[in-house]
C-alpha cells in the first residue's frame, strides 16, 4: 500500500463514518509515526458515564473511540472502517 497523505487525511475531519455499526463523526486526527489514528464521536443517543479524575461519575458524555486508520500489518485500511476505501487518502 502506498503511504498515506497527511493533508488528505485532514479531509476526514467532520465526516461521518460507520464504526462497528455506530454512526460516528471524525472529531480529531492524531498523526503518529507510521500509524495515524482517528478520534470518533458516536452520534445519536450513544452516551457513557463520564468519570472525574477520581473515578466518580459526573455526568453523561458522548462515547468516543480512538481508531487506527490502517490494519495491524499497516498494509490495508482498518476493516472496522470500510468507508475509508472510498476516500482518496494515499500519497
Amino acid at each position: 500500500m502506498s503511504p498515506l497523505n497527511p493533508d488528505k487525511l485532514k479531509t476526514l475531519l467532520g465526516r461521518s463514518l460507520n464504526y462497528r455499526g455506530l454512526s460516528c463523526q471524525v472529531i480529531e486526527l492524531l498523526i503518529e509515526e507510521d500509524a495515524p489514528l482517528l478520534v470518533l464521536r458516536a452520534g445519536g443517543d450513544s452516551k457513557v458515564i463520564q468519570p472525574n479524575q477520581y473515578g466518580d461519575a459526573i455526568g453523561w458524555a458522548p462515547q468516543t473511540f480512538t481508531v487506527a486508520v490502517l490494519d495491524e500489518r499497516c498494509d490495508h485500511f482498518n476493516p472496522d472502517l470500510p468507508e475509508l476505501a472510498g476516500f482518496d487518502l494515499l500519497a
